[in-house]
């Protein structure tokens, strides 16, 4: 009976050391995305970033929503290279799109050897 307490203490040792590799090894840096703004035939993302500089890839993916269940893709792999610096930025992708709702996927890669994805957001924007 005495051994339970101490598996309860260990399992809660190997869960912290596990949470804590986690965090030293993608280097405790994160990336979010605000609202994407359509204006003047530029997809405008701010991007808050709280790591150390990073050159990379902005991929997107638009494709505008036909019906509920039915779209059309109207940007496959468009990239805009940008740096992550500490902080709030924006990405911007010059595209022309008529007015309608769109579903546009962002990807953000590394740019270097093997192109890592980094993260990657959804984002549903209306256009008037």
């Amino acid at each position: 009976m005495e051994r339970k307490p101490l598996l309860i203490i260990a399992g809660l040792v190997c869960l912290a050391a596990v949470i804590g590799l986690i965090i030293l090894f993608t280097g405790g840096a994160s990336l979010t995305a605000g609202t994407s703004v359509y204006e003047d035939g530029v997809l405008t993302t701010p991007v808050h970033y709280n790591g150390e500089p990073k050159d990379v890839w902005f991929l997107y993916n638009i494709f505008r929503q036909d019906t509920l269940l039915s779209s059309t893709q109207v940007c496959e792999s468009e990239s805009v290279l940008g740096t992550l610096i500490q902080g709030d930025s924006v990405t911007e992708l010059q595209i022309d799109l008529s007015p309608g709702e769109y579903k546009v996927f962002i990807y953000v890669l590394e740019r270097d050897e093997g192109t890592k994805r980094i993260t990657g957001f959804i984002q549903n924007i209306q256009i008037r």
